[in-house]
C-alpha cells in the first residue's frame, strides 16, 4: 500500500512540473541552442552556472591527486576558487531500514544535493527519489534548486545531462534533459549547448569515476580509479574552453561548481555512513575570485533521543539549585527534523536536566524551567536547523529585587531579568539527557522527541560575564588555563575517545559524577558549524552547500529559502565579483 501510495504521490508532483515548464528528455545530438535574448543585469552582465559532479570521487583522493599534478586542469580553477578538501557527505544513518544497495547514483546524496535539505527532511531513499511514507504523517516533497529557480525567474532556462534515468526524471521540469551513455556522450553534448545555447543553469554529471571505484576500490592505488579522474579533468579543460570561447564571454559571469556526492570504501563499496563513503569535496570557481581554501572542521557528538538516554547520579544534590547557589547550563547542540519533516518540536518534551530543573524543547523554542520555590520558564527561539549552536540558561544571585536569570544563544544574550523563583538545593535526582520526559526512574520514555546531537555540556556555579559566554560558545572543551575554570562544576565531552568501559563518559571536574549510556547510543562524526567556525569561512564540504550558492549566484542572496539546510557562504566574497566597478 505504501508504494502505491509514494508512486502517486511521485505522478501527482512529476505532472505538476509538466504543466510548469516544457520538458525535452533525451534530446537529439543536434541540441537546440533555444532563444539568444536572455535577461541582463543592469550593468549588461549575464549570470550562468555550470555544475559538474563527479560520481563517486573521494575528496582525499582527487587532493592528492591534484598536489601530484595528475588534475592540472583542477589545479588551475584553485586559483580562482573557493573550496573545500575536506568534506561529509549525507550520512545515511536516519534512513536504514529497506534502503538497500546502491550500483548506480547514490539518491540520498543527490536528493541531498538537489534539495539543500538533509535526508531526515527530504527522506528519498531509493531510485523513486519520492519521499518515504510515515504513518499519521503527510510526507512534504521539498522543493529542487530547478524549483527555486523558476520561482524567481521563470524565464531563467536550465538544461541537464547525466547518464542517471531516474535522477533525470527528478529534476524533470528543466527545459532540457539528457539522459546519456558514457561520460564521452556527456561532455559532447555539454559542448554543443554551452557553446551558443542560452542555458543559465546547467546540471552535468560523469559517473565513469564510480564505476572504476565499484570494480577496483575508491583509492589512489586503483589505477582505472585515478584514470577516471583523470579522464574528468580533461573533460572540464573542455568545458572551460567552450565558455571562454562564447561570442559574449567578456560579458557573461560563469560560476563553475565540481562537486562530488560521496566517497566509497577501498574495497568498493559506497551507499553507507563510513568516514570512507562521506569523503568528498567541492569547488566554487568564478575567474575573479582569489583563492581560499575552506579548512573546515569536524567532530564527533552523541545522539540522544526517546530511546538513547544517559544518566548522571547527583546523590549529594552538588548540582541542586538554591537561594544561596547558582547554576547555569552551557550546551552544545544539534537539532534534526522531526518526522513531520519540520525543526519544530512538540509542545513539551525533555531534552535534559533533574526534577527540580531542566530544558525542554516546546515547538520552535528551547525553554529552561524550574518548579521548586517559585516558577521560572525563560525560552529562546532556536535550534531550528541543522547548524550547530550553543545554549546557556540558568539562575544567578539573589538580589533584593529577585533572583537573575540569563537565557543565551549562540554567545550572545536573549533574555535575561529578575525572577522570584529560588530553586530546590536539595535536589538529588540524578542528571538525564534525552528520554523526552521529566526524570522519574519508571523507564518512561516519549516518542514524540526528535533526536538531537550533542557534543558537550558544561555546568557553572556563577553567571559569567557576557564576554566569556560569547567565547565559549565555540569551544568544545574548556582550556585548563581558562581563567574562569575553577567556576566550572562539571564537563562532558560526548564523544567516542572520551568514551570509559564501553558506556561512560567522565566528567572532567574531578570528583563529580560522570554520565553514563543506559541505552544503545550512537556517536556522528559532523561539521562543525559553531559560530566562530562559520563566521571564519572555514567550512566541510556538505551536501546541502550547492544549492543555496546556485540560488545566489543567479538570483541573490534574498532569494535562498530559510528551510534550506545548506547555507549561503559565496556572498561572503562578493566584493571580488564588482571588479568591473574598480
Amino acid at each position: 500500500m505504501n508504494k502505491i501510495a509514494n508512486k502517486f504521490r511521485w505522478l501527482v508532483w512529476f505532472m505538476c512540473g509538466l504543466c510548469t515548464a516544457c520538458t525535452v528528455y533525451d534530446t537529439p545530438a543536434d541540441i537546440a541552442g533555444g532563444s539568444s535574448e536572455v535577461s541582463k543585469k543592469d550593468d549588461g552582465v549575464v549570470r550562468y552556472v555550470l555544475w559538474v559532479n563527479i560520481d563517486g570521487a573521494r575528496g582525499t583522493v582527487v587532493k592528492e591527486e591534484v598536489e601530484k599534478g595528475n588534475l592540472p586542469v583542477l589545479k588551475q580553477m584553485l586559483a580562482h576558487s573557493k573550496y573545500a578538501w575536506v568534506g561529509l557527505a549525507d550520512g545515511h544513518d536516519w534512513l536504514p531500514d529497506n534502503r538497500g544497495s546502491f550500483s548506480e547514483e547514490d539518491p540520498v546524496t543527490w536528493a541531498s544535493m538537489l534539495t539543500g535539505v538533509n535526508s531526515r527532511m527530504h527522506r528519498i531513499k531509493d531510485y523513486s527519489y519520492t519521499p518515504d511514507y510515515v504513518m499519521g504523517a503527510s510526507p512534504v516533497i521539498p522543493n529542487t534548486v530547478v524549483q527555486y529557480l523558476s520561482n524567481n525567474d521563470p524565464m531563467l532556462r536550465m538544461s541537464c545531462v547525466t547518464p542517471w534515468e531516474n535522477l533525470n526524471h527528478f529534476v524533470g521540469m528543466m527545459q532540457s534533459v539528457v539522459t546519456t551513455a558514457s561520460d564521452e556522450q556527456t561532455v559532447e553534448t555539454l559542448e554543443k549547448q554551452l557553446s551558443g545555447g542560452d542555458y543559465r543553469f546547467t546540471l552535468a554529471a560523469f559517473k565513469g569515476v564510480q564505476d572504476a571505484g565499484l570494480q577496483g576500490g575508491f583509492k589512489a592505488s586503483n589505477a582505472q580509479y585515478v584514470d577516471g579522474l583523470k579522464q574528468v579533468d580533461t573533460y572540464l579543460g573542455r568545458l572551460l574552453e567552450v565558455i571562454g570561447a562564447r561570442k559574449d564571454a567578456a560579458n557573461e559571469d560563469w560560476l563553475v561548481c565540481v562537486t562530488s556526492d560521496h566517497g566509497g570504501t577501498d574495497d568498493g563499496r559506497y551507499g553507507g555512513s563510513s568516514e570512507a563513503e562521506r569523503d568528498i569535496f567541492g569547488i566554487f570557481y568564478y575567474d575573479h575570485y582569489t583563492p581560499f581554501e575552506m579548512k573546515g572542521e569536524s567532530f564527533y557528538a552523541a545522539r540522544f533521543s526517546a530511546t538513547e538516554w544517559a544518566t548522571a547520579e547527583d546523590t549529594t544534590a552538588f548540582y541542586g539549585i538554591g537561594a544561596d547557589q547558582q547554576l547555569f547550563v552551557e550546551m552544545n547542540i544539534r537539532n534534526t527534523p522531526s518526522e513531520k519533516q519540520s525543526y519544530n518540536g512538540p509542545n513539551w518534551t525533555y531534552l535534559m536536566g533533574k526534577r527540580g530543573w531542566g530544558m525542554f524543547r516546546k515547538n520552535d523554542n528551547v525553554r529552561f524551567y524550574s518548579s521548586a520555590n517559585g516558577t521560572i520558564e525563560q525560552a529562546v527561539t532556536g535550534c531550528n536547523d541543522a547548524r550547530w549552536h550553543s545554549l546557556y540558561m540558568g539562575l544567578g544571585p539573589t538580589t533584593t529585587g529577585g533572583r537573575t536569570y540569563q537565557i543565551s544563544y549562540d554567545g550572545r544574550i536573549q533574555n535575561s531579568g529578575l525572577t522570584s523563583a529560588m530553586g530546590l538545593k536539595e535536589d538529588s535526582s540524578a542528571l538525564v539527557m534525552g528520554k523526552g520526559y521529566w526524570p522519574d526512574y519508571n523507564g518512561s520514555t516519549s516518542s514524540s522527541l526528535s533526536p538531537f546531537y550533542v557534543a558537550s555540556l558544561r555546568l557553572w556555579n556563577e553567571l559569567l560575564p557576557d564576554v566569556n559566554v560569547e567565547e565559549l560558545a565555540s569551544m568544545l572543551e574548556v582550556p585548563s588555563d581558562y581563567p574562569l575554570r575553577d567556576h566550572l562544576i562539571g564537563e562532558w565531552r560526548f564523544s567516542p575517545d572520551e568514551l570509559k568501559d564501553d558506556s561512560i563518559i567522565p566528567n572532567r571536574v574531578e570528583g563529580r559524577p560522570d554520565f553514563v549510556f543506559r541505552t544503545d547510543f550512537v556517536f556522528v562524526k559532523v561539521p562543525n558549524t559553531l559560530p566562530d567556525n562559520l563566521a571564519s569561512g572555514h567550512l566541510m564540504m556538505e551536501n546541502t552547500l550547492v544549492v543555496p550558492q546556485i540560488i545566489y549566484w543567479l538570483c541573490g542572496a534574498d532569494a535562498i529559502d530559510s528551510k534550506l539546510d545548506g547555507y549561503n557562504f559565496l556572498s561572503a566574497y562578493r566584493t571580488e565579483e564588482q571588479w568591473r566597478d574598480q
